[in-house]
């Protein structure tokens, strides 16, 4: 009886083990690199190629909970903005910590030639 309780038990350890989510967290702060790294307020932080995003608080702090262990692309972006890729090293074990600087973008002639066409045609 004994030794069909151990076995009993250690089944269930193995089993309970495979089931263990293997995830991991990224947290991180986005800043502005044109106003000495000020905090991006609302700032978008998505994962490429899966549905996951999250977005800075009042502070630039963004957390993604439940991100699969391996290799991830986050992309940073803000209106105005460059938008930036970086990759990361998911671990279980360990939280990955980033702090990313935003640039603001240049806006081309054409661009801006558009974007004036539009204004004008709004009125």
């Amino acid at each position: 009886k004994d030794m069909k309780k151990i076995i009993y038990f250690i089944l269930m350890v193995f089993a309970t083990a495979s089931f263990a989510q293997n995830t991991g967290i990224v947290v991180g702060k986005i800043m502005d690199e044109e106003l000495n790294n000020a905090p991006l307020v609302l700032a978008n932080v998505s994962v490429k190629g899966t549905s996951i995003t999250a977005e800075t608080d009042l502070t630039g702090l963004f957390v993604i909970e439940n991100l699969e262990a391996g290799e991830h692309t986050l992309v940073c972006s803000f209106v105005g903005y460059e938008t930036q890729e970086i990759k990361v090293h998911v671990n279980a074990l360990k939280p990955v910590e980033l702090k990313v600087s935003l640039a603001a973008s240049t806006v081309s002639s054409e661009e801006l030639a558009f974007i004036s066409s539009l204004a004008q045609n709004q009125q």
